[in-house]
């Protein structure tokens, strides 16, 4: 009995840890970690999918691998299980992801996978996997509602595909690098060319997107053999079989891997990949080549470098963020396979700074009856996002809930009075959080009594006997909830009410007497007002107005004031609705004011007799008319009052600048008005027509500087008074920053569309950062060569810059420097650009003249020839004269003493004779030579030879007189034979 406990026991240690002593067979699923809304980081290449049927559960999932020696991540995708076993553990760490679609999806880390030597991904299985989940977020960017939709679908025949889809690739049909191998683009019509890419007959699409050849057979029982979900490794992908005649070798498929998925962060921007492939059996030929290819890049130009492309190790630098995917081909004489590997480049890591908790309006005072407002979060800001807004109350006034939410503004409704305290609080991306508070103080609102108001007097006549009171022009703050209407005590005659709790009141049947009224209001804090109207019912009569213009009258000028008509004794039995005045005669005519009522106002008069007319009508549009008599004398004249308007200051452009000299006065009138100009004024501008005869002078053209006008006014008898006023003109405000342009085109031909186009270029050209406006100021001409002249300013209309001018120094450089460089960039050719007024500092040794633009140099300085010539010819004062004098006369010293060298060296060359040789022989007897001598040269001749003297003499060309003479005749010499000829 012993013995078979022991074999019992025996075998269940065998059972438990024979198989792999790393992985336990029996686990405690209470102590696993498990990540909800989760998937493995490697997607469909972290290693084998299994799928387990019968489980639809967390914990059944969980302990099924647990029993498993090669599971080690159990996942749980809505109800459908699946034991993964990992290729390593960097592929397997949990992924969280944030869509809907995975929402139900769960993984418990049951295992550790053998780590690799150069596999540094074994951290995520220590304890601290928690934290480093927190920084691997993935963002699914699926629309919620089509994740819903897919979730939906997926039941117990759910697969690994259907976890992970391929998204379609578009195509161009006839284009074949759209699609990748093995595959063909497909139109949807016969009238588009854009497709779909889909495989070729006789392959099909596996789950990890790639087209691979139809298995007609296979002797594998997939109908009793577990379900393999994925048995494709990311980086091993067996290459497609090859059908090839009989007569060629048979192709063996190589097992090729390229390594694990590389994730890099930016900086870091290089990579090396290694491929390899397993031996070939039966000791084929292992001598393999290798074919690294791009299959997919990041968009953009750059996509990044490849070096040894034909080697086992390739080699990546100057990558940029994104996904690239890379295909190995490697093959020998009798094998071939391929593989792929994905190299993730990931953004650099930024610091993440506290969000800023901001609510608009944060003290806000609410009225009633107004009893909403809103708290608005909105504007609260972070450097990267603000994911959380929430809403804390901390004071509100009893009886009062208000409903939270965590959304960026806070709605409140039907507020009651007093002070309410709200607190936000918002969380960024990262975790960090800030908060802020607002308050809201509600006030009560003042109800104010109304205000009865109706007509208090009606008048009418019979034989109209019925009339409508109207009190409608009662008032209240919050308004009027009642009317009520009565006959007042007082009145004891019959009539006929309707309307008596309305604002309008509808009499009827009235009799000839007085009638008394009273209204009665009520607000809807049950305040009231009343008020009485009283209602006059007369007998039919009309009798027509009597007007009465008023005595004649006899004023002496000046006047103090406005001649006064009053025609207030007019009467009538009723009333006059109408008065109209007019003047009937008079030497000029005069100003009438007010003359649609009682009491006119006339001016402007001068001596003479006016007479005036009076009409006045009743309702019934009976009228009269009655005349009045005015004489105006004039017992002294009195000069008049020239007022030229007062001093005046204007800033340019100006098209027209006027000068009022209208309030000037006379005791009668003012008959002529001349206006001169002062000899100290400036002479520049003109007269607009005949201005300068008439109270307003009108002028044009005028320059900065200062100008004065006198003003000369006369009346009727000759008398006449001057006035003088200045006129200020200065400078535009802005005129520093004000430039011209001119182009090469007539004045004559240059059309609106072409001065828009022109502006509208130059404010691309000027265009930086902040968006600007060409301002046009003047349209003007060249007087000499009719060449089109625009001033302009430029505006920065960015809410920065707050509608600012650009320098206009800045805008010459700009301009210059781009047409510079291509002088095509306008429609028109540009011949110069600068600043109205001259800026140029002329190197700081001069000034620059405002008409011509030139810099004038001080003593000694002049201008930089070069720079202006063929530099960027701006005027300037770079050169001091003492250099260039000294470097001038250095040039010719040194110019003179080339030519002399070079004289020199030539003259020797050409003149220089040989050097002849010396020949040496005895020294005669001086006799002996003497007779010698004389054998060859007569006695008194002179001869011409060359002789050479001596060793030490220099050989020299001269000429010697060679004469013998002898005193008498030498001894042995005959006299016959004195002369020998040679």
């Amino acid at each position: 009995m012993a013995k078979i406990f022991v074999l019992l026991l025996f075998s269940l240690v065998i059972t438990c840890f024979g198989r792999n002593d790393h992985y336990p067979l029996i686990c405690d699923t209470s102590v696993l970690e498990t990540y909800k809304g989760s998937t493995p980081y490697g997607n469909l290449t972290a290693g084998y999918y299994y799928k387990v049927d019968g489980v639809h559960n967390l914990e059944d999932c969980t302990k099924a691998c647990c029993s498993s020696i090669t599971c080690h991540v159990a996942f749980l995708f809505n109800t459908v299980c699946f034991s993964i076993q990992c290729y390593n553990a960097s592929a397997c760490r949990p992924l969280k992801r944030t869509g809907k679609k995975h929402e139900h999806s769960y993984m418990v880390l049951v295992h550790n996978p053998s780590i690799d030597a150069d596999d540094e991904a074994g951290i995520f299985w220590d304890g601290n996997t928690d934290d480093k989940l927190s920084s691997d977020v993935f963002l699914d960017e699926d629309d919620d509602e089509a994740n819903d939709e897919v979730t939906g679908q997926l039941s117990f025949k759910s697969t690994v595909a259907d976890i992970y889809p391929l998204p379609p690739k578009s195509c161009l049909y006839g284009l074949d690098q759209d699609c990748l191998e093995n595959e063909e683009c497909r139109t949807k019509n016969t009238r588009s060319r854009t497709g779909m890419c889909h495989c070729i007959k006789g392959y099909e699409r596996n789950s990890r997107g790639v087209c691979q050849k139809v298995h007609l057979s296979s002797s594998y029982d997939y109908a009793t053999s577990p379900s393999i979900v994925n048995r494709e490794n990311s980086a091993t992908k067996n290459s497609t079989d090859a059908t090839a005649p009989s007569t060629a070798p048979l192709i063996h498929k190589l097992v090729v891997s390229a390594g694990d998925n590389v994730t890099l962060q930016l900086p870091e921007n290089e990579v090396t990949l290694s491929a390899y492939a397993l031996k070939q059996p039966e000791g084929e030929d292992g001598n393999y080549k290798y074919e690294w290819t791009l299959i997919s890049h990041p968009e953009g130009d750059e996509t990044g470098t490849m070096q040894d492309q034909n080697t086992k190790n390739l080699k990546l630098s100057k990558l940029r963020a994104g996904l690239y995917t890379f295909k190995v081909t490697v093959s020998s004489a009798n094998a071939a396979g391929d593989a792929m590997v994905n190299v993730t480049v990931l953004s650099p890591e930024r610091e993440n700074k506290v969000p800023v908790a901001i609510i608009q309006p944060s003290n806000v005072t609410v009225k009633l009856p107004n009893k909403d407002t809103v708290l608005d979060g909105s504007f609260s800001t972070d450097d990267d996002k603000i994911v959380k807004y929430q809403w804390e109350v901390l004071e509100v006034p009893i009886g009062y809930s208000v409903q939270l939410n965590e959304t960026p503004t806070l709605q409140l409704k039907n507020l009651i009075p007093g002070l309410y305290r709200f607190k936000l609080n918002v969380t960024d991306s990262k975790g960090a959080w800030n908060f802020t508070f607002a308050n809201v103080t509600v006030q009560k609102e003042t109800d104010y009594p109304p205000t009865a108001n109706a007509k208090s007097e009606v008048v009418i006549y019979l034989p109209q006997n019925e009339v409508t009171l109207n009190g409608n022009l009662s008032t209240d703050d919050k308004g009027i909830k009642s009317w009520e209407w009565k006959k007042s005590p007082d009145t004891d005659k019959a009539v006929d009410m309707e309307g008596t709790n309305g604002p309008y009141l509808h009499l009827s049947q009235l009799e000839v007497g007085v009638y008394k009224f009273i209204l009665k209001v009520t607000d809807t804090a049950d305040q009231t007002s009343t008020t009485e109207v009283h209602l006059f019912v007369k007998p039919e009569s009309n009798v027509a107005p009597v007007a009465n213009a008023g005595p004649d009258q006899k004023v002496t000028l000046p006047l103090q004031g406005p001649l006064i008509l009053n025609g207030s004794a007019s009467k009538d039995d009723i009333k006059i609705v109408k008065w109209a005045w007019e003047q009937v005669a008079g030497p000029k005519p005069a100003v009438l004011s007010f003359a649609n009522t009682s009491i006119a106002k006339a001016e402007g008069l001068i001596p003479g007799n006016y007479q005036f007319k009076l009409t006045v009508y009743d309702e019934k549009k009976a009228f009269s008319f009655s005349l009045v008599n005015v004489s105006v004398i004039q017992t002294e004249n009195l000069p008049p009052r020239a007022n030229a308007g007062g001093d005046k200051t204007i800033y340019l452009p100006c098209d027209m600048v006027v000068m009022n000299g209208s309030l000037s006065s006379d005791d009668v009138e003012i008959v002529k008005y001349q206006w001169t100009r002062d000899p100290a004024s400036l002479a520049a501008g003109y007269t607009i027509g005949l201005s300068d005869q008439t109270p307003v002078l009108k002028l044009a053209g005028l320059v900065s500087g200062r100008y004065l006008f006198r003003l000369t006014v006369f009346d009727l008898q000759g008398a006449s008074s001057s006035d003088t006023a200045s006129l200020i003109v200065k400078s535009p405000r802005d005129i520093m920053d004000e430039v011209e342009i001119m182009v090469n085109a007539d004045m004559k031909s240059f059309s609106q569309e072409q001065e828009d186009t022109l502006l509208r270029q130059l404010e691309i050209l000027l265009h930086d950062v902040d968006p600007v406006i060409v301002n046009l100021i003047k349209l003007d001409f060249d007087r000499h060569t009719k060449r089109v002249i625009l001033f302009f300013t430029v505006e920065r209309t960015s809410m920065i810059s707050g509608g600012r001018l650009m320098p206009g120094f800045e805008v010459v450089t700009r301009l210059r420097k781009k047409l510079r460089t291509d002088s095509s960039l306008l429609d028109v050719q540009v011949i110069s650009v600068d600043t109205v007024v001259c800026q140029n500092k002329c190197s700081g040794h001069g000034d620059c003249d405002p008409y011509s633009k030139h810099c004038v140099c001080e003593a000694f300085w002049m201008q930089d020839l070069f720079r202006y010539n063929f530099g960027d010819k701006e005027s300037n004062c770079d050169w001091s004269i003492l250099y260039v004098i000294i470097v001038c006369f250095i040039l010719v010293l040194t110019l003179a003493g080339g030519f002399w060298s070079v004289t020199c060296l030539l003259s020797r060359m050409r003149y220089r004779k040989p050097k002849k040789r010396h020949r040496y022989t005895l020294l005669d007897d001086i006799n002996d030579r003497e007779r010698e001598r004389e054998k060859f040269f007569p006695i008194a001749k002179t001869q011409k030879n060359s002789l050479m003297t001596s060793d030490s003499e220099s050989d020299a060309v001269f000429e010697s007189t060679l004469s013998v003479k002898t005193n008498g005749i030498s001894n042995g010499v005959h006299k016959e034979s004195r002369n020998i000829n040679a």
